[in-house]
């Protein structure tokens, strides 16, 4: 891993809306932060093809911090271990965990609750290459297991989903800049809970405020598999830079085809299966 200056650990801060913080997520939030990224990418095209799954899989019930964990499935297991892994690797490459806490919608007792989760990496923390041993530490290599996501899962995240955002931002990166000296977020989400809040947007313009106010001239780029995402960071300032189809063998949600579709269902399924990278110049 290459090393640079930590920008030091998350500090808690007040949102925008009145009783929304942003802060540093805990080590012992982390079940429960993987179960919400379950449940907010259930719809989302690439996520279900990592798993190569050939129905959709229902939420999972997120449950709370240090309380009784609720059951899942084999495949809900498999899906919330790939985003714990997730978790695990951005902490373990020097990346921040944020949380935005909000008043907690639910009758239980719990005060407040997780609105939106981001995965950050500042510049320079990345996972260098061939750091099998990190790879090791995060878990990821025990989704490689044929009841989990097998190696062809691994294969679709790394050597091709990840080397086509590494391949289009390297074509279309300003000059003078290289990938790994840019802000990058591994992963922006909304608890489905508290849709229309704004609360994932609130915590990313939270972060990107701080990083251009440490890296004044350094860019953010990001990867959005989905339209809306493309309109939710254009509203940020993001800039569409490229984009390239994937050949999925799945509908337009991910899921694995078991038999023909119409040529309409294919146009629609090329439509949706794009990967998108965006620039935030400083």
């Amino acid at each position: 891993m290459d090393s640079s200056t930590s920008t030091g650990p998350p500090t808690t801060t007040s949102g925008q809306e009145s009783g929304v913080t942003f802060r540093a997520a805990k080590l012992e939030e982390d079940d429960v932060l993987s179960r919400i990224l379950c449940n907010a990418f259930l719809p989302v095209w690439n996520h279900n093809w990592f798993q190569g799954i050939s129905e959709p899989l229902q939420p999972v019930e997120i449950g709370r911090i240090n309380g009784p964990t609720p059951k899942m499935s084999n495949l809900q297991k498999s899906r919330v271990m790939f985003y714990r892994t997730v978790i695990r690797l951005t902490r373990l490459v020097g990346g921040e965990a944020w949380v935005a806490e909000v008043p907690s919608s639910e009758s239980d007792g719990a005060p407040t609750d997780v609105g939106a989760i981001v995965l950050w990496l500042p510049p320079r923390k990345r996972l260098a290459d061939h750091d099998v041993f990190t790879l090791w530490r995060s878990g990821i290599l025990n989704l490689t297991l044929p009841w989990h996501y097998g190696f062809t899962g691994l294969y679709r995240i790394q050597f091709v989903f990840e080397a086509n955002v590494a391949s289009m931002i390297a074509k279309n990166l300003p000059e003078g800049f290289q990938m790994v000296e840019c802000g990058f977020p591994q992963i922006i989400a909304r608890n489905p809970k508290y849709p229309g809040k704004g609360y994932a947007s609130q915590l990313f313009k939270h972060i990107l405020d701080r990083h251009f106010e440490e890296y004044p001239g350094t860019p953010v780029l990001l990867d959005t598999s989905t339209d809306q995402g493309v309109r939710a960071y254009e509203r940020l300032g993001f800039k569409l830079i490229d984009q390239v189809p994937v050949e999925t063998d799945t509908d337009e949600t991910g899921i694995r085809l078991t038999k023909a579709v119409t040529a309409g269902a294919k146009q629609r399924i090329r439509d949706t299966c794009v990967q998108r990278v965006m620039v935030k110049m400083p």
